[in-house]
């Protein structure tokens, strides 16, 4: 009955997801690379006791011919004694990997090295052939030999199609990693989120504490005088741009007036700062300055258009101009000096300047905290574990026909 089973189409094996890593592990073991890698080293063990062991021998050997030039013996015996050196140290720091998949890297990596060690010792090798060419020739074979073992292991290893087995062991390390990275994110995410809500709740506490402070009583003070300040302010700016007009109309004629008059650091102070210099000005020496550049008006080289600007100017500057604007301008600034004080004052108003810096610190960490919670969500969405996982399956049905379940 069982004569023909062999024409029947064999079942494919059913795995579960979970455990594919096993399943490619019994893969691999079923191949006996462990013996053929432990094989392997075996034979490398063998031939590194030998290069040991021949290098003793090419330290003893004597010369065949003594009959040579001490200078000459003196330069071998240097050689002789780094090319030894060079060579026992290349030969401790030979540890073949019991892992088949290094064994490719290695091997590569041991070619370069023995070039590299060539490379080196290359005068070595050269004085010490004329004097001891077949022990030299020994030890050169030994370490060869290694090379050549590592390069059929390879190709053992190679010949076995272990690439798949390889490529399906990455993909699923990947899967993992993202696996194990997207849980990381999801915790990060949570406890981002949390810290968020955490900083909202403060916000509003704050913001309702300051909102009681601006009912109160005392705000609304706070509030007139911050309003009176400010209208201070725009009349003294009044004054202020206006003196700015009439001393910019009176810029050409004071600046050629004040050349050689006594006056010249006042006129600077007027044409500069005419508001500054008005408040300064305690005895308004300005007017007597006004008064005899009009009577000198015709000696400055005015144009004629020039003079009679000047002259309707200076009709309107009298002392009760000055003097009402001084006036005003000391009020203004002692009345401004006032409501400054009671701002300064106000303790609802600090209150509510220590309430918005801790509402400015907040909204501060509440961006930072919406940024992060964006790139922490920008990286979960980059994680695609269902594609990763449906590769995996797909290069484990290359190693072996097989159904894979999900767990």
């Amino acid at each position: 009955m069982g004569f023909f089973d062999f024409l029947r189409k064999k079942e494919p094996g059913i795995i579960k997801f979970s455990e594919i890593d096993d399943w490619l592990d019994k893969q691999v073991e079923n191949k006996k690379l462990d013996q053929k890698i432990s094989k392997a080293k075996s034979m490398i063990k063998d031939k590194l006791s030998q290069g040991y062991k021949y290098l003793e021998e090419l330290e003893k050997t004597g010369l065949k011919n003594e009959n040579i030039p001490e200078r000459a013996k003196h330069m071998m015996e240097g050689h002789r004694k780094t090319y030894i050196q060079r060579l026992r140290r290349f030969l401790d720091e030979v540890e073949v990997p019991d892992d088949f998949s290094q064994i490719g890297y290695y091997a590569a990596k041991f070619s370069e090295s023995i070039d590299k060690l060539s490379e080196e010792t290359h005068k070595n090798y050269l004085v010490l052939k004329e004097f001891m060419e077949e022990e030299l020739s020994k030890v050169v074979r030994s370490v060869k030999g290694i090379e050549d073992d590592l390069s059929k292991l390879q190709a053992q290893i190679e010949k076995e199609g272990l690439e798949m087995i390889k490529d399906a062991k990455l993909k699923l390390k990947h899967y993992k990693e993202d696996l194990k990275k997207k849980a990381r994110l999801e915790e990060e995410k949570a406890s981002q989120e949390k810290e968020l809500e955490a900083l909202k709740e403060r916000k509003k506490k704050f913001e309702k504490r300051v909102n009681e402070l601006k009912q109160s009583k005392d705000y609304v003070d706070y509030k007139v005088f911050l309003e009176k300040k400010k209208k201070y302010e725009e009349k003294l700016k009044e004054i202020e741009n206006e003196l700015k007009i009439v001393f910019a109309e009176l810029h050409r004629p004071l600046k050629k007036y004040k050349r050689g008059s006594l006056n010249e650091q006042l006129i600077d102070k007027y044409i500069l700062d005419p508001s500054g210099a008005l408040e300064e000005d305690d005895s308004l020496l300005i007017i007597n300055v006004l008064h005899k550049m009009r009577e000198q008006l015709d000696n400055l080289d005015l144009k004629e258009k020039q003079i009679e600007k000047t002259l309707e100017m200076l009709d309107k500057l009298n002392k009760d101009f000055f003097m009402n604007r001084k006036l005003e301008i000391s009020r203004l600034k002692g009345l401004n000096r006032e409501a400054a004080t009671k701002i300064n004052k106000s303790v609802v108003a600090l209150n509510i300047s220590e309430n918005d810096t801790w509402l400015r610190k907040i909204d501060e960490k509440m961006q930072y905290a919406d940024k992060l919670l964006e790139e922490i969500e920008k990286e979960i969405q980059h994680i695609n574990l269902d594609y990763l996982k449906q590769k995996v399956k797909e290069k484990v049905k290359e190693v072996a026909s097989v159904v894979i379940e999900d767990d």
